[in-house]
Formats: structure tokens, C-alpha cells, sequence
């Protein structure tokens, strides 16, 4: 029951989150911006709307959103934020799991046969390769060298050089894997720069509407993952972080402009030499 409850909250308020980020991104652009409930209601409108796909794809291109669905609310489900068995999943199948959505996902974005997703795909796959081992070496890192592999050995008990470097690290992962400034932008919907949204971009109605909401919760579980390695215990200090996170992800947005695509391998490269480093600061701890 608790594991249920913890999916659906976060299922929930995923839609809240991003519809906040884009209110408050806005008020530092100057313009008044939409409701914070504008995801739910455009939600709603995809979910009403027929979806189709493009002649002679494969059943790949019709399950993918349910997939990507599926592994976003089973991220939400294993993070230990409330007591129960929820902690006991380990770090390497978490990281397989995420996988296993991002390669569904592109698989699909390949069987529409479009220039355009194809190209996406690749921009996807490409960046992948360097995230997805640094994403792996920061949750080994926090959970291997302290009690175990789980995601419930992951909460510090004290905050150090090491942790701050971990979530440094995390952090530009967060900007990739949410599709933020400066490396992708979800607002665009011009194909030479878009990544994230490239990969969605021959679905429509409810198909959509499942990409899009995947979207949404991937991005707070990721947020909630990343409050694991704030100090402080509880909820509501996890709450305080995910807001303080998700403020200054819109702050780097308003403040930055998007780099050009060849540079966005050097901050994931900059984001694996902090992981890197965080777990070499905690054997020098550990080891005399």
C-alpha cells in the first residue's frame, strides 16, 4: 500500500512541478506566464484527442509510451522516501531500468522512420553514453561505500566534499535527463536543436499524452533522487530540496543560453570527472 501511495503522489504532482517551473521561468523572463495547472489541462486535451501513427511502424512505436510510462512510475515506486521495503532495490538494476526505458523509447523514434527522430535518437543515444555511467558512478559511489548497493544506503548521514561533488555532478545529469537549458530545451520544436522532444515528435493524441507525462514524472523522480543526497531526513526536507532544486534548474535556464550540441559532451565529460572524483574523496575517508 505504501508503495502505491508513494507512486500515485508522485504521479500526482509530476504535471504540478513542471507547471510551476514554467510560471516561475517565466516571471524571470518578465512575462506573466500560464496557470500552474496548464500541464494538467493539456493533459486532458491530448488524452481526448485520436492518436496516429505513421504508416508501417512496428508494435514498438505502439508500446513505447506505455513503457516509458511504466519505468517513469517505477522509478517513483523503488525511491525510499517513506518507510517500507522500498529502499532494498539496487543501484545498478535502477540504473538498467532507466536504460531499458531511454532504449524503448529511441527504438520507437527510429521505427517512425523520420529524418527528424532519427536524428534525435542519435543526439539521444550519443549523450546517453556519457550520462548513463556517470549517473552509475554517483549512485554506487553514495550507496556501495557506505552500508550497501540499495538506494536506502544512498541518505548521508553527514554532508561532505564528496557529497557536494556527487550532487554537482547529478545535477548537470538532471539538465540532460529533464531536457533543460543549456543543453536541450523542451519549448522548442525546431528539429536541427531538439533532443528530447525530437524523440516524440511523430506521436499525437494520447500517445502523446502518455510521452508527455512520462516526461513529467521522470523529471521529479530524478528530482527526488537528487534530494536523496541533501542533508536532512524526513519529507518535508526532502519537499524543501526538490523546490530549492527545481528553482535553480530554472534560474540556469533563465541565465544561460543553449550551447551548441558538440559542447554538451563536455559537461556530461565535466559531470563524470566530478563523479569520478566524489568517489575517490570517499575511499581517501574510508581507507587510512
Amino acid at each position: 500500500m505504501a508503495l502505491l501511495v508513494q507512486m500515485v503522489l508522485i504521479a500526482g504532482l509530476a504535471p504540478l512541478l513542471q507547471g510551476a517551473m514554467r510560471r516561475l521561468r517565466a516571471r524571470l523572463q518578465g512575462r506573466p506566464g500560464a496557470s500552474v495547472l496548464q500541464p494538467y489541462r493539456d493533459l486532458i486535451k491530448l488524452w481526448r484527442k485520436e492518436a496516429l501513427l505513421p504508416e508501417g511502424v512496428s508494435i514498438v512505436a505502439l508500446c513505447a509510451p506505455g513503457i516509458a510510462l511504466g519505468v517513469a512510475l517505477a522509478f517513483a515506486a523503488v525511491l525510499p522516501l517513506i518507510r517500507g521495503p522500498l529502499g532494498s532495490v539496487d543501484v545498478i538494476a535502477l540504473a538498467f531500468l532507466l536504460a531499458l526505458g531511454r532504449f524503448v523509447v529511441t527504438l520507437a523514434a527510429l521505427d517512425m522512420r523520420s529524418a527528424f527522430t532519427g536524428m534525435a535518437a542519435s543526439r539521444e543515444m550519443t549523450f546517453a553514453s556519457l550520462a548513463e555511467p556517470t549517473l552509475l558512478i554517483v549512485l554506487v559511489g553514495a550507496a556501495a561505500l557506505g552500508k550497501d548497493v540499495t538506494l536506502g544506503g544512498m541518505r548521508p548521514h553527514s554532508f561532505g566534499a564528496a557529497d557536494a561533488l556527487a550532487v554537482a555532478a547529478l545535477f548537470l545529469i538532471l539538465l540532460l535527463e529533464t531536457a533543460r537549458v543549456p543543453i536541450d530545451n523542451q519549448e522548442t520544436h525546431y528539429e536541427l536543436t531538439m533532443i528530447h522532444e525530437g524523440l516524440s515528435l511523430e506521436y499525437s493524441g494520447w500517445h502523446l499524452a502518455l510521452m508527455q507525462f512520462a516526461a513529467y514524472v521522470r523529471q521529479l523522480d530524478f528530482l527526488l533522487l537528487a534530494a536523496l543526497f541533501l542533508p536532512g531526513s524526513g519529507l518535508f526536507a526532502i519537499a524543501g530540496w526538490v523546490a530549492a532544486l527545481a528553482v535553480a534548474i530554472t534560474a540556469v535556464e533563465t541565465a544561460f543560453a543553449k550551447v551548441r550540441l558538440f559542447e554538451v559532451p563536455q559537461l556530461l565529460t565535466t559531470a563524470f570527472i566530478l563523479a569520478v572524483t566524489s568517489i575517490g574523496l570517499r575511499i581517501a575517508g574510508i581507507m587510512p
